[in-house]
């Protein structure tokens, strides 16, 4: 996908929850990427240029780690406890991804108000065809995995009106909105 493409794409997703905002950065894509010690897919940081550090249908917490150095400490420290929850599950010998820096490891992301983590897969080394899994809080061994990209995955959760999404939540009862996070 080019990078017009997944413009198109968040701003199907702004639309559908009703979100005319942006987000002036105050860091840079390679002081984050230099910090986590990984590249990015790049409709997640065009995902980032629109949107905030907020909270995406009153269920997925998403940190914007270019909004400002506190939001990237924020977004790191989350990182870093999504990686240690997979760390021990795949320590305990769960049926489990590896976590990141392990070859293959997963990702973080974004959470869920359950406590649950949104991942990349990185299959390969180009950042931009990773694949989406989500791990829910309730096993550290509950994987859903996706074939789809990020903003593919919160498009389908921002349309969605039942239970067909990576969450396997009824989403008919969550307010299609994004509403931004103070931290």
């Amino acid at each position: 996908m080019s990078i017009a493409d997944h413009r198109r794409e968040v701003d199907s997703i702004a639309a559908t929850l009703d979100w005319v905002g942006s987000v002036a950065p105050e860091v840079g894509w390679d002081v984050v990427e230099h910090r986590l010690k990984t590249s990015l897919p790049a409709d997640y940081k065009e995902f980032m240029t629109r949107f905030p550090s907020g909270i995406f249908r009153q269920v997925i917490r998403l940190i914007n780690p270019m909004q400002s150095h506190g939001h990237l400490g924020s977004f790191q420290a989350d990182f870093d406890q999504a990686l240690d929850n997979v760390k021990t599950a795949w320590e305990y010998e769960y049926d489990t991804y590896p976590p990141f820096p392990e070859p293959g490891g997963v990702v973080p992301f974004a959470s869920d108000d359950t406590g649950g983590a949104f991942f990349w897969l990185p299959w390969t080394p180009d950042p931009d065809k990773w694949h989406v899994v989500y791990l829910s809080r309730h096993s550290p061994d509950s994987w859903t995995r996706t074939k789809r990209t990020m903003t593919a995955v919160m498009l389908e959760l921002a349309k969605s009106k039942g239970k067909r999404n990576i969450l396997g939540w009824d989403m008919s009862r969550y307010e299609h909105s994004f509403n931004p996070l103070a931290l």
